[in-house]
C-alpha cells in the first residue's frame, strides 16, 4: 500500500523574456520527477505569480528536495512560493 502523500502548491514567478524555455524544462519533467513526488498539475495564473504547480510527496524532505533541486534551477523562474496544503472538502465531477 502507497504511503499518504502530502499536498503542495508551488507558486512561480517568471521572467518574461524566459517563458518559452521555463515551459520546455517543465514539459520534460516526468509524473514522478523524483523518488517520493508526484506532481498532480500545472496552471498559468494572473496576478503577482505567473505558475501554479500542485504536487504530492510523501515527505517534507522530499517536497523540499523537489522544489530545490528540480524546480528552482529552471531558467526563466524569478522566485518561488512553496506551500503545504490540507483538504477540507474534496469535490470531484461524476
Amino acid at each position: 500500500m502507497e504511503k499518504p502523500m502530502q499536498k503542495y502548491l508551488v507558486l512561480i514567478k517568471l521572467n518574461p523574456a524566459k517563458t518559452e524555455s521555463f515551459y520546455r524544462a517543465l514539459n520534460s519533467l516526468s509524473e514522478r520527477p523524483i523518488e517520493g513526488v508526484r506532481i498532480n498539475s500545472a496552471y498559468n495564473v494572473f496576478g503577482e505569480w505567473d505558475f501554479a504547480l500542485w504536487f504530492e510527496a510523501d515527505s517534507n524532505d522530499n517536497a523540499l528536495h523537489f522544489v530545490g533541486d528540480k524546480i528552482r534551477p529552471i531558467e526563466g523562474i524569478v522566485e518561488t512560493h512553496t506551500m503545504p496544503t490540507t483538504v477540507i472538502k474534496e469535490y470531484r465531477m461524476r
